[in-house]
């Protein structure tokens, strides 16, 4: 059984039905930013494959059946890292959106989306290849534990954010921002956001992210995993 039918069984994709059912009913007149890691994948089983891991076919039907279901009534603009899972994810969801009626302005890759600078490849022996402790690597690195070996948390937050979700606060009009990363950049979001170190509680399945929706009076509401949190004007 694979296509359409799937989206409503398939386990790996209860965060990303979650996600879709939350911005469904925001309203229409809101700017929204939907931070997303790609879909379903083999198992990645050493780092030479990191930047050369595609998608399965039901990962690109499934990325597929969520831009089908997305909110098409505001202008799409589509992020992506370029690393082929990203790109192949951001593509089908902007197929399945445009299928829907929707219109997709924009369509870029941008460096920030593919992993933090770093000056010594050995930080990556801290982060197994398939990312099953991405939570503890987070955790650690936003503690300083790797040093100089990594981009520091405070200059990488900083970019993230200015790329991110400062670009929806300068966007106008109602307007969706789709970002297609994988699970650390998702997971230093979360950290970031929620303002909490994370567990392996908080590692998203694949199409699984986080929503912030800024509404027309300017209030901001994070939603993730079933739970909304207000935010600071200053996040």
């Amino acid at each position: 059984m694979t296509g359409e039918s799937d989206w409503d069984y398939i386990e790996w994709l209860a965060d990303a039905r979650s996600l879709v059912g939350w911005t469904s009913q925001k309203p229409q007149d809101e700017r929204c930013m939907i931070f997303l890691r790609h879909s379903h994948r083999e198992m990645i089983l050493d780092h030479s494959s990191q930047f050369s891991t595609g998608l399965t076919e039901i990962g690109k039907q499934m990325a597929y059946e969520m831009g089908r279901r997305l909110p098409a009534g505001r202008p799409i603009r589509t992020f992506f890292s370029f690393v082929p899972r990203c790109h192949e994810t951001a593509q089908q969801l902007t197929e399945g959106i445009r299928d829907s009626g929707g219109e997709v302005v924009e369509f870029e890759s941008i460096a920030i989306l593919v992993m933090p600078e770093f000056s010594d490849e050995a930080v990556w022996e801290h982060l197994q290849p398939d990312g099953k402790n991405v939570a503890e690597f987070v955790n650690r690195w936003a503690e300083g534990e790797f040093g100089e070996m990594i981009e520091s948390w405070s200059e990488y937050e900083a970019r993230l954010m200015e790329t991110t979700l400062q670009r929806l606060k300068k966007d106008r009009g109602p307007v969706v921002h789709i970002y297609v990363t994988h699970d650390l950049a998702v997971m230093a979001m979360k950290r970031i956001l929620l303002k909490r170190t994370l567990d392996n509680e908080d590692r998203e399945s694949f199409l699984g992210g986080i929503c912030v929706c800024i509404e027309e009076k300017g209030d901001m509401l994070l939603y993730n995993s079933g739970h909304e949190t207000e935010l600071s004007a200053n996040d």
